[in-house]
């Protein structure tokens, strides 16, 4: 019995800091809103989200704010440069959904907002939207507001978080992706680190066609 015991301990020895850095990893995944039956995809209209102002520059150093968006649908996500784990997939994911939308001929725009806005200029998400295959015409990358801005963003638009990680360069943060509807507000969210973008593709075709 005792050895029993002490094979049990040593397992949990074992596995306690397995989950530990597991948890830390999903760290920057944070996300508040979770649907039981799909957690994949949550309906946001219940909440009456609504995109706060806010002034930004995109990757050609454009300014761009809340009220240029209005009137048409868009996706946003929250990303940064350096991030060495979950943009990794989000990013990918966002490019395959940016090519759903132009083979189902969707005018909807894609907006990335870096959550490390004092490293990711537009010089860097330039290239980081070059490397990633963007089609600048639909997909924006914005930066040009501070760390506090883009934490009220997150937190006030989206439900969701932004918060460094102590001792490194890594940033919590939602992996969703969240579509807005033409007058701003925020009415879906989506699983950002799975690759199927027929869920939003759908979504979006049933509003257009209301």
């Amino acid at each position: 019995m005792k050895r029993h015991f002490k094979h049990l301990f040593q397992q949990c020895k074992i596995l306690l800091p397995v989950l530990a850095f597991a948890v830390l990893l999903s760290g920057c995944g944070w996300i508040y809103h979770t649907d039981k039956k799909d957690a994949s995809v949550v309906d946001l209209t219940p909440a009456e989200l609504s995109i706060i102002p806010f002034t930004a520059v995109n990757q050609s150093e454009e300014t761009v704010t809340n009220e240029d968006l209005q009137g048409t649908m868009w996706i946003a996500n929250m990303i940064f440069v350096r991030c060495p784990t979950v943009c990794n997939l989000m990013t990918p994911n966002f490019r395959v959904l940016q090519y759903a939308l132009e083979e189902e001929g969707l005018d909807v725009k894609m907006v990335s907002f870096t959550v490390d806005p004092e490293f990711d200029t537009p010089e860097r998400l330039n290239k980081y939207g070059e490397n990633n295959d963007a089609d600048f015409s639909r997909w924006m990358f914005l930066t040009g507001f501070s760390e506090e801005e883009i934490t009220e963003i997150a937190k006030q638009s989206f439900q969701t978080i932004v918060q460094p990680l102590p001792d490194g360069e890594d940033i919590m943060h939602g992996t969703s992706f969240y579509l807005v509807d033409e007058e701003g507000n925020v009415i879906r969210s989506y699983d950002g680190l799975k690759a199927d973008p027929e869920p939003i593709i759908n979504d979006i075709k049933r509003y257009l066609q209301q």
